[in-house]
């Protein structure tokens, strides 16, 4: 006898609510509950539901609403900052600074995406408790059992990491104010422009053995020099 077994990836990923003409904090209730499945989005009341799966979802292995649960550790005012994934000039950054927060409530920054663009997002303390630092990031569509081998997430842990031992730090984080190469692995060749890619980070210097453009391609400067800019 064959048989066979079939499962759907259900991820619940938003809500219809609407006002209860209580006072607050019970003034909205929840009428409806988004969910997605295999790709498509479904109300728990059948009703039609328009547009598309968003970035910040979750995966096959935790819903979006669970991933977004440890926001509630944040303090009563957030600074919230979005940005590409990738190497960035910082002419796509988004932030809002003091956005208050209640204890248990999730936060839903008021920010723009382009479609193409894989962003994350920096939720960080503004006011901390003395001692305690909380911040969570949020990487889209990165898949949560595989996060750990982000080579994104691995960046932003080292930055803030060295940030927290440096003697002249002045800010709690890391500044997300641009992301340019650290490494040379990070230089490659920009074949549209027919030279290395961000050209005031790196250049092109062959070394015996290469055996690509983008391998020709290195840093200027030293990695210790450039980390002096996220001090």
């Amino acid at each position: 006898m064959l048989r066979q077994n079939f499962f759907l990836s259900i991820r619940q990923v938003g809500y219809y609510v609407a006002p209860s003409g209580k006072p607050y904090p019970d003034n909205w209730i929840i009428t409806d509950i988004i969910y997605e499945i295999e790709g498509s989005l479904f109300s728990r009341s059948g009703t039609q539901v328009e547009g598309n799966p968003g970035f910040a979802s979750g995966d096959e292995t935790v819903p979006y609403h669970s991933l977004s649960w440890c926001k509630s550790w944040l303090g009563s005012k957030v600074n919230i900052t979005r940005t590409p994934q990738s190497e960035h000039d910082g002419s796509d950054v988004q932030e809002e600074l003091n956005v208050e927060h209640y204890h248990e409530d999730d936060i839903v920054p008021n920010m723009t995406r382009s479609p193409r663009i894989k962003y994350i997002t920096y939720y960080e303390d503004a006011e901390s408790i003395p001692g305690k630092r909380t911040a969570v990031w949020e990487l889209d569509k990165v898949n949560h059992r595989n996060i750990v081998k982000s080579p994104v997430l691995m960046r932003e842990l080292w930055l803030q990491m060295w940030h927290d031992i440096h003697p002249y730090a002045k800010s709690k984080f890391v500044t997300k104010a641009k992301r340019g190469p650290l490494r040379d692995e990070d230089c490659y060749w920009d074949y549209g422009k027919a030279r290395c890619a961000w050209p005031e980070y790196c250049e092109y210097r062959y070394i015996f053995g290469d055996v690509h453009l983008g391998q020709s391609c290195r840093l200027r400067n030293s990695s210790a020099d450039l980390l002096l800019h996220y001090a």
